[in-house]
């Protein structure tokens, strides 16, 4: 008898969730594993160049969809100090492309990733409060991957295949690349934040301020 095992995807951020609906839309069957018990739109806005929405739209992600997202933006800018233009070119559709560019909350966009796999595939894609460890292959070439979950025990879910999309501290990742150092920090700080504010120049403007 045959078993069929998923592949299994580690992580449940933007990139894990494109590669589920990817897999589903060729009729792979896949599980997400994310280790956060509690899937919540976080982090603020993310531009995504023309090439990304086509990508997007070729998942079954509609423009309407996106619109609810996030905004299509209509110029690129940088601007001086003294608010003076010192380059600018139109972006998206008004720059010749065939799709547009959109300048979207990041929460936003995955919380919509994550409707339309519980929408195609079904809820039980996504199990969360599950962190992938690391893995072990088995003698019959498939995957036994190694989690924590969220209480606090330990388990094994075998899968055909691993696809390791869990974040900049990967631990697929640092299991395949043992010799490989640990993330160095480049000493940079930045801060971010949203706010309401009155529309500036085309009203969806990508705008870069002041020096370097």
């Amino acid at each position: 008898m045959t078993i069929h095992r998923p592949v299994v995807i580690a992580g449940g951020g933007i990139g894990g969730l494109a590669t589920a609906l990817t897999l589903h839309q060729i009729g792979v069957p896949c599980l997400v594993l994310e280790s956060v018990r509690e899937m919540r739109p976080l982090g603020v806005g993310i531009n995504l160049q023309p090439n990304a929405v086509r990508e997007l739209y070729d998942l079954g992600i509609t423009e309407a969809e996106l619109d609810q997202v996030g905004v299509p933006a209509r110029e690129w800018a940088l601007v001086g100090l003294n608010g003076n233009d010192v380059y600018s070119e139109p972006r998206g559709h008004l720059a010749g492309y065939k799709w547009p560019q959109y300048a979207v909350h990041r929460g936003r966009l995955q919380m919509l990733m994550v409707d339309k796999i519980i929408e195609r595939i079904g809820p039980q894609s996504i199990r969360l409060g599950t962190r992938v460890t690391g893995y072990r292959n088995t003698s019959e070439g498939t995957v036994a991957v190694q989690v924590s979950q969220a209480d606090g025990t330990s388990a094994e879910v075998q899968a055909s295949l691993l696809i390791g999309a869990d974040g900049i501290h990967s631990a697929v990742r640092a299991q395949m690349h043992p010799d490989q150092p640990p993330i160095h920090w480049g000493g940079s700080i930045m801060w971010r934040g949203v706010t309401w504010a009155k529309p500036i120049r085309t009203g969806a403007s990508f705008v870069g301020l002041g020096t370097h």
